[in-house]
């Protein structure tokens, strides 16, 4: 419904980041029939090339790292290092041109907790949640914030080969 409540359509694609799912066919077929093409590293990959991550959960979250990393936009709803992480690595990636939407979820749930509210208005407070979210990536950190999530380019670390007076090359950091 947050998709749906922000534009996103029957068209668009969805790949879903996450371990395995608890009653995955209950809970995921909704999710299915609205956004067709829902995709996993289960439905991408075969079971012969998940074979060499299976029972490492570690390389089975870098999968959906990779995929997330250079996917067109990433919509973060939970905390942890997963996210931090990614949009912190997609900022300093794309300069900050990555498109990430990071919904407000106190928000979220206000409008999810009111059975009164009318489609259009639902509509309209998520359209407004996705105009104020960080949809373009650039954002000065925040004092209380996670490098890892607002890295400022210009602070950091620049790799430069010199040369140093005994002739050999260094990296200087």
């Amino acid at each position: 419904m947050m998709l749906r409540g922000m534009g996103f359509d029957n068209n668009t694609s969805l790949y879903v980041a996450a371990g395995k799912i608890y009653k995955a066919e209950k809970y995921m077929t909704p999710l299915k029939q609205m956004f067709p093409r829902l995709e996993s590293k289960d439905t991408l990959a075969s079971t012969e090339e998940l074979a060499p991550f299976e029972g490492h959960s570690s390389r089975l979250a870098a999968l959906d790292y990779t995929v997330c990393l250079y996917s067109e936009a990433f919509v973060t709803t939970q905390g942890g290092n997963f996210p931090h992480f990614l949009v912190g690595h997609r900022r300093y990636l794309y300069e900050g041109h990555a498109k990430t939407i990071k919904p407000d979820k106190r928000k979220l749930a206000l409008l999810f907790d009111s059975p009164d509210i009318r489609w259009n208005d639902f509509k309209s407070q998520l359209q407004d949640m996705l105009h104020h979210s960080d949809t373009k990536g650039v954002e000065f950190k925040k004092p209380s914030s996670s490098l890892y999530t607002f890295p400022m380019p210009d602070c950091m670390c620049k790799h430069a080969d010199v040369k140093s007076a005994s002739g050999n090359r260094r990296r200087l950091v």
